[in-house]
């Protein structure tokens, strides 16, 4: 350790950085990026093993990654997430998270800390917007994780990490993909290393064609550059910019719930909508005496998407969303046994998003500022706890039609405990408990103060967990339990709010809290891998529950509809055979309700059909550095043709739709080869 140390710096740039793994040297900062893939930096304040920590979490390292060859976080996280992520029907539309049965609003995206969270929009992230040029690594913590992140917790988080520290000299590998639906990209990744630090430079570009053969096909372009510095022996500088944007044919207008040949104003060919994200971050993480650490991230997400107008299908409706926001920790770890972080989270959200009339442009302002605290300690030998509180001020500002503007303030305050056991013969029980809390979405807030709603209280949540895990040698098993009391939820009502003339006088409707919701479910995972050939595999049963709804109607309410299937399994294998791997994956979606299908006549009609989804994959490694991976994808999923969806041939056929109405991808072939220099 130096004898000088700095102990207040300004940094510029994103990434949460944190130390790389429990064996790694304490006194050295090092990017979380660098973490093993038995081990999270997202549960917790500090980098923990996932056999020690009380947090169910899930780890997706470069090797996955690299293997898998998504462009987006969507394509990935099906693959990983079967019935808990969906999107509206072929290549980058729109995808939304349902973790633990959860709304789409209730999962928290995180890129190298940061929060990716739209808040022009109705909540959610949409995850197929989401570039992986420079990512390097992905957690995902199911569960409630008010704590942890704050608001919008009360499902789970992703959390999304860049490349790192990269080795002494030039560095780098080139990619290109080729295959049928006329899908054609390419990825470039370089990195120069020195003695002190590192930058790393990412680029990709797709295209493919989209199903129902509109006029535009789907392409995307990502960017990454990333800067990192040791300043001094005790603190690490990283320095980091993205910048995603995908133009997305959506030809379907709307989908209805009927039995007729579909109207042809509910299909434009010309029909598309425009996002592009960036992302500005620093982190400067601190080693200021041998016990003590310190962190500051400062950051900037700015979202800017163009959506079809409702009269004309032209992608020129405007939204703009922007997050600025600075985290800020200090860590005392006297001993391995114990630590104690404590810190400090400042937020400012802006929205731009139009009224209802689309005529003019609505402004709304958050500021949140957070207080946490976060401590862990091995009790007795085997046993560690683990617990967090956090206090939270949230203060919205939205503009009025006749007042001007209107101004709310919250409090909240939640808390978590964790317990985690070490047993006999490879066993391990871990448990934990705790409440969430989410501000109501600043589009709703500013909705409200437009249109005659009352003033929103911040929905609630009441989670436990419990887990039981067992690993033997290549032998792995183990299940989760998981319920979640939602209370106070906000819903949209139809009846309230003002006349609209635009909408021919009818009502804007209005959002109001009162709905109380309990989801649970059950997963059941098991595997055996060694170095040459493994197969895994899970099952997941979960419900979401409207309490308020009557008996019958419970499971298929508007408030506990998220498309979420009751039942989910899926398997997966891999055989390495000399310079060839051979993988496969797949999964099937069982039935689940869905808010189309919603009728006054029969409320709970459900989406009977399931959704199988399988993609094979044979690598051959060539040489060290060059590799050729053959994949073959969606391979359950029929193609639908024009005249086929106006004529609802496919609407209830199995495999033929994740979301009602909404062809899938059909299959897909691609040859891609991969050079490292």
């Amino acid at each position: 350790m130096g004898k000088t140390r700095i102990t207040i710096l300004l940094a510029l740039g994103a990434s949460l950085l944190g130390a790389a793994d429990a064996a790694l040297d304490p006194g050295a900062p090092r990017p979380e990026a660098e973490a093993s893939a038995t081990v999270t930096v997202t549960a917790e304040a500090l980098p923990v093993a996932l056999d020690q920590t009380p947090n169910p979490v899930q780890v997706i390292d470069q090797d996955t990654l690299q293997r898998r060859g998504a462009t987006n976080l969507t394509e990935l996280l099906q693959d990983q997430l079967p019935g808990q992520v969906f999107n509206a029907g072929g290549v980058g539309t729109a995808a939304t998270i349902f973790l633990g049965g959860a709304r789409a609003q209730d999962t928290v995206v995180t890129l190298d800390g940061l929060r990716l969270t739209d808040v022009s929009g109705l909540g959610g992230v949409n995850a197929s917007a989401i570039d992986l040029a420079g990512i390097d690594r992905v957690e995902i913590q199911q569960g409630p994780c008010s704590t942890r992140f704050g608001s919008d917790a009360l499902g789970g988080a992703v959390a999304l990490y860049s490349a790192a520290a990269a080795p002494a000299g030039f560095s780098g590998e080139a990619r290109g993909t080729a295959g049928n639906e006329g899908i054609l990209g390419g990825r470039l990744g370089a990195a120069y290393g020195w003695d002190q630090g590192w930058v790393r430079l990412g680029v990709s570009a797709q295209r493919e064609d989209q199903v129902l053969d509109p006029y535009n096909q789907y392409r995307s372009v990502g960017t990454f550059l990333g800067l990192g510095h040791q300043l001094g022996e005790d603190n690490l500088l990283t320095v980091n910019y993205f910048n995603s944007f995908s133009g997305v044919p959506i030809p379907i207008v709307y989908v209805d719930y009927g039995t007729g040949t579909r109207s042809s104003y509910q299909y434009d060919p010309a029909r598309e909508d425009f996002n592009r994200t960036q992302i500005l971050s620093g982190t400067l993480r601190s080693q200021l005496t041998p016990v003590l650490s310190s962190e500051l991230t400062l950051g900037q997400v700015l979202e800017n998407r163009l959506e079809p107008d409702v009269n004309t299908n032209l992608p020129t409706t405007p939204y703009r969303s922007q997050r600025n926001q600075a985290v800020g920790r200090i860590t005392w770890q006297p001993n391995a046994a114990g630590s104690v972080s404590a810190g400090l989270d400042l937020s400012a959200d802006d929205a731009r998003t139009p009224d209802l009339s689309g005529e003019n442009t609505l402004t709304a302002t958050g500021r949140h500022m957070a207080l946490y605290l976060e401590g862990q300690r091995a009790v007795v030998t085997r046993v560690r706890l683990v617990a967090s509180l956090r206090t939270e001020r949230d203060r919205v500002t939205v503009p009025t039609f006749s007042a001007g503007t209107s101004d709310s303030s919250s409090n909240q305050t939640t808390g978590k405990l964790g317990l985690n056991v070490t047993l006999p013969e490879g066993f391990r029980f871990f448990a934990n408990a705790g409440t969430g809390f989410s501000n109501p979405l600043l589009y709703q807030s500013l909705f409200n103060a437009n249109y005659g709603g009352e003033a929103l209280a911040n929905e609630k949540s009441r989670t436990a967990q419990a887990g039981l895990t067992w690993a033997s040698g290549p032998w792995t098993a183990g299940v989760t339990l998981s319920r979640t009391l939602f209370e106070d939820l906000v819903y949209y009502d139809a009846n309230g709010g003002v006349p609209i003339p635009a909408w021919g006088g009818y009502l804007s409707g209005i959002y109001r809290n009162g709905q109380q919701v309990r989801a649970q479910s059950a997963e059941f995972k098991a595997g055996y891998e060694t170095k040459v050939w493994g197969v895994d595999g899970f099952y997941r049963n979960q419900e979401t529950r409207d309490l308020q709804a009557p008996a019958g109607q419970q499971l298929s309410s508007a408030a506990s509809i998220a498309r979420s299937p009751f039942q989910t399994l899926g398997a997966h294998a891999f055989r390495v055979l000399g310079a060839f791997r051979l993988e496969g994956r797949w999964s099937w979606v069982g039935p689940r309700y869905d808010s189309t299908l919603i009728t006054p006549e029969d409320p709970s009609q459900s989406f009977k059909e399931h959704f199988s989804d399988l993609s094979l994959s044979a690598a051959w490694s060539v040489r060290d550095n060059l590799t050729f991976t053959l994949r073959g994808e969606h391979l359950m999923q029929p193609r639908t043709s024009l005249d086929q969806w106006l004529n609802r041939a496919r609407d209830f056929e199995n495999d033929a739709s994740l979301v009602f109405g909404y062809p899938a991808q059909p299959p897909t072939v691609t040859l891609e080869a991969r050079y490292r220099f």
